[in-house]
């Protein structure tokens, strides 16, 4: 939080066009740059964006196949043929199934689904499944959110006698499976405008085609369910996705399908639902657990049913299947720590950890909090007695799909992207894995970027009201593609510093023109031993109303803080910093610890303050004369300290690297 490079998105905005814009829509010049920083330049593409109750769609028939496959499924409800609807695992395509399902089920067709176990089948269509299919007497199957590479089983279904109808929003092709229809707005020849629909907003096409229905009416019904898949599945919450997020929202809010009321009954939500976090974070999670601990079907039912009994015993299965699922992958994520601790990862690029027998179905988010907490690629193998299975999650600079191409010939049915990948491989080639992808690493990985902290715009106290706060939910439903505003208040006093939730999360009350301002930094504890009453500071985050015990507190969610303006005691270190920094070192040998713990041991220790970019420039000249090493892993430093001459002296003004930190020291606060 305290180390991103700040990027102020509104510094070459038209600031007459923002008070236009403030003027026409009647919403604060705050959102007005906000609309400007996020490229609606043009006053109806701004328009359109702020009115997210609209009937904007697009025709449904624009999408390649559409007819073909609403004359089939009209066809079927004629002839009362039995339906299959073939569905993914995840949440995406868990609500793709339950809608077409409960669609077709509403003409009266007699309709079942197929979900895949995560396990034993693994992702897509398969062979088996579709022989399954068939023999139970089913003559048409729909696939919802996968199916646009299976070739082979599409062939293979039509040689059985059941026709097939692909509906897909993953990437496609030159060639596409020999279907009925193949819906999918990424294929080369689909002409329809716009392509980030979900899984789920494929399926909702599909009914709103079939029913003959406008988007609005199938919305009434179903919205929750299209929008909780296409929240869930991350993609760009623009355009329709937009349209289609903000009414589900409201649906959630107001009147929720039974399963979904349910969920929301375990889980208590009392909040408004103005973004996404709650889905995201709170529904998606139970939902997707069951594909990854049990059997995915148990969701399906959930948002399936109309009973409330039966719905009230499947949300409670699902809440244990999830806090199984939390526990287990606390497990493998200390188990991958300690593997970590155990070894030196300082020269790595990608970090390939293995153990027997973890969980297939949680390895994959483990790798992601590996990959944040370390700021490497980060690959878990689940060691198998014949196949080890695998997830990977990499960085910036890293191609992740390239890397395991490159490694193809010791891997099997390996795919992904740049930044999310899996695998099979034998347990005896896990080390020539490991030693090939920080070899690629080395050799093509970009110059990795700042880790940098994107804001919207400055504001001042004046802005902190409950008013203008509201009125920036116009701006919502946020996600990926439109992101929670940031802004930042520059050249606060701190008044106050103090740990919430024994030390998890921190609280600072800063001061600005005789008003007092609450930040909440939440998972930021440490934040409280490196700020102090008087420091002069900028903050920056997300605005907030707390409404608690009745009260309401206007906050800002922080997102970044700094010292607003460096001195120059604070970045260059003198003589008796790298005296009292050598000392410490030399009496303990090494030293394994966080930065602002390091820096506040040693504030204890010498009575004096101690800033973290200073603690890390002496590091670094030590380091250049060979007095000490040290590494950096995220926000943890390891120091050692190395073996020299007895009674060698050195001059610190010798150092290149510490006349390198004077010359930027001395620019930087002149």
């Amino acid at each position: 939080m305290t180390q991103k490079q700040w990027v102020f998105l509104d510094e070459n905005i038209d600031e007459a066009q923002a008070q236009a814009y403030s003027e026409l829509f009647g919403i604060p010049l705050i959102v007005s740059r906000v609309l400007l920083n996020r490229g609606y330049t043009n006053a109806a593409d701004a328009k359109k964006f702020l009115d997210k109750y609209s009937d904007d769609f697009y025709p449904p028939h624009l999408l390649c196949d559409m007819d073909k496959a609403v004359e089939r499924i009209n066809a079927a409800i004629k002839n009362g043929e039995y339906v299959v609807v073939y569905g993914d695992y995840d949440v995406d395509g868990i609500t793709s199934t339950a809608l077409v399902v409960n669609y077709l089920r509403s003409c009266g067709v007699r309709t079942d689904y197929y979900i895949p176990d995560r396990k034993d089948e693994g992702y897509g269509i398969n062979a088996a499944a579709v022989k399954k299919i068939a023999d139970s007497g089913a003559m048409l199957m729909i696939s919802v959110d996968t199916g646009i590479t299976a070739f082979e089983e599409t062939r293979y279904a039509k040689e059985l006698g059941v026709d097939v109808i692909i509906t897909d929003h993953h990437e496609c092709k030159e060639t596409l499976p020999e279907a009925v229809a193949v819906i999918n707005p990424k294929r080369s020849d689909c002409s329809y405008p716009f392509k980030d629909l979900a899984g789920v907003g494929v399926a909702f096409k599909l009914v709103c085609a079939a029913s003959g229905k406008t988007e609005r009416e199938i919305l009434e019904r179903y919205a929750d369910v299209v929008a909780l898949g296409t929240i869930a599945d991350v993609v760009n919450l623009c355009d329709e996705n937009r349209l289609i997020a903000a009414r589900g929202i409201e649906k959630l809010s107001k009147n929720p399908n039974t399963g979904l009321a349910a969920i929301i009954a375990t889980l208590g939500l009392k909040q408004k639902w103005n973004n996404c976090a709650v889905i995201s974070y709170s529904i998606a999670p139970r939902l997707n657990a069951a594909g990854r601990m049990s059997n995915a079907m148990i969701a399906v039912d959930l948002l399936l049913t109309d009973d409330p009994r039966e719905a009230e015993d499947l949300a409670v299965k699902l809440d244990m299947e999830n806090k199984n699922r939390q526990r287990q992958e606390k497990i493998i994520f200390d188990e991958a720590v300690d593997i970590i601790n155990k070894c030196d990862i300082s020269d790595k690029n990608v970090l390939v950890l293995a153990k027997r027998n973890w969980h297939h179905g949680i390895i994959g988010v483990v790798a992601s909090r590996i990959c944040e907490k370390y700021n490497k690629t980060c690959i878990l193998i689940s060691i198998e007695d014949e196949w080890c299975k695998s997830s990977g999650r990499s960085v910036d600079g890293l191609n992740l799909f390239d890397a395991l191409s490159a490694c193809s010939d010791i891997l099997e049915k390996f795919g992904g992207h740049a930044y999310a990948a899996g695998f099979s491989i034998k347990e005896e080639y896990i080390g020539e894995l490991d030693r090939r992808l920080n070899e690629f690493a080395r050799e093509k990985m970009s110059v990795k970027e700042p880790d940098r902290l994107f804001i919207d715009t400055r504001i001042t106290v004046d802005d902190i009201t409950a008013a203008t706060i509201r009125k920036t939910e116009c701006l919502a439903p946020y996600g990926a593609g439109n992101k929670v505003p940031i802004f930042a208040i520059m050249g606060v006093s701190v008044a106050d510093v103090r740990t919430l939730s024994e030390g998890k999360h921190c609280r600072i009350l800063a001061e600005s023109e005789g008003r007092i301002i609450e930040a909440i930094a939440f998972g930021a504890g440490k934040l409280a031993d490196e700020y102090y009453p008087g420091d002069i500071v900028d903050i920056a985050g997300e605005l907030n109303i707390n409404l608690y015990n009745g009260q309401v507190r206007l906050q800002i969610i922080l997102s970044g803080i700094r010292m607003s303006s460096k001195k120059l005691h604070d970045i260059l270190p003198d003589r008796q910093d790298f005296s009292d920094i050598y000392r410490f070192v030399r009496d303990r040998k090494s030293v394994t610890d966080e930065i602002s713990g390091v820096c506040k041991t040693l504030t204890g220790v010498f009575g004096r303050r101690f800033m973290r970019e200073k603690v890390i420039n002496v590091l670094k000249v030590f380091e250049d004369l060979g007095i000490f090493s040290y590494s950096k892993l995220g926000d943890v430093l390891k120091i050692n300290l190395l073996e020299t001459e007895k009674g060698k002296k050195v001059s610190i003004d010798k150092s290149g690297v510490y006349q390198k930190i004077k010359e930027e020291a001395l620019k930087i606060c002149d």
